[in-house]
Order: structure tokens, then sequence, then C-alpha cells
């Protein structure tokens, strides 16, 4: 059973990106990587802690299903996914992988379906048309949280 520690780091380093990219619809690379980074270590020192090496396979695999699928997605969405949210995925996917890596579709499903709502809401509002920039990595950030709480939640 993993800790609660990686999932932790995750929410309070990727804060800052995800305000930044609400501000300016970019997610620096600088905090990317450093989140990343800070992740990883923080499961690596839960490994060492607990003498559990087991979550690392299934966490390899859920980043490479994750990152190879963003990157299809922005192949073909023409500029419509920032290739910010392709990097940013990589943290996204250590994570859900570390909690959750049978639910890496739940991944995808809570986050483009948040967007598309939010997206929708906007649009009727008057406040965005169909061409205004969103940014996706609050969609992002959220499934992570939805995702692994509730794989934390469920044993």
């Amino acid at each position: 059973m993993p800790t609660s520690i990686p999932l932790a780091v995750f929410l309070l380093f990727g804060l800052r990106s995800i305000l930044i990219d609400l501000r300016l619809h970019r997610l620096p690379n600088k905090l990317t990587v450093r989140l990343t980074l800070l992740v990883l270590a923080s499961e690596i020192a839960t490994s060492l802690g607990l003498r559990d090496w087991s979550h690392w396979q299934p966490m390899l695999k859920t980043l490479i299903w994750i990152s190879v699928i963003y990157f299809v997605i922005y192949g073909l969405s023409r500029n419509n996914l920032g290739f910010g949210d392709v990097k940013f995925a990589v943290p996204c996917a250590v994570t859900i992988g570390w909690y959750a890596p049978g639910q890496w579709a739940n991944f995808f499903w809570v986050s483009f379906g948040c967007a598309g709502l939010v997206a929708i809401a906007l649009w009727l509002s008057g406040k965005a048309s169909r061409s205004s920039p969103i940014a996706f990595g609050p969609f992002m950030y959220l499934a992570v949280i939805i995702v692994a709480t509730n794989a934390l939640l469920s044993g």
C-alpha cells in the first residue's frame, strides 16, 4: 500500500504550475522537470522506507502509455493541445502510475471530460468562443487528484 507522500508532493509542487497555466496558458519546463524529479524522489524515498519496490514496474508502464497517448493527441490536435501539456503529463503519469496504474484511462476521461464541461459552460455563458484558449493543465491536475485519491480511499 503506497503512502500519500508522493501525492502530497505532486499537489504541493504542482499547484504553482497550475496557477501559471491558468494565468499565462503555459506550463514552464523548469517547474515541470522539478515536479517530476520531486515526485520520483518521494516515490524512491517511500520505496526505501517501506522496502517495497513493487510499484515501479506498473508506474513505468503507466508513464509510457500516458506519454505515448499525449504525443499522439498532440500530433492530431493541430496545436489545440500545447506541448507544455504533453510534458506535464509526465509527472501526472508518474503519480497516477504509483497509485492507480490500472486507472490511467480514467485519468483521460476525467481531465478531458472536466475540460469539456467547463468549455461548454464558458461558451454558453458567452465568456468564451469556440476558439478561445483554455488552460488544460488544471484539468490534468484535477484528474490526478480524483484518480489517486479514489485509489487511496478504496485501498
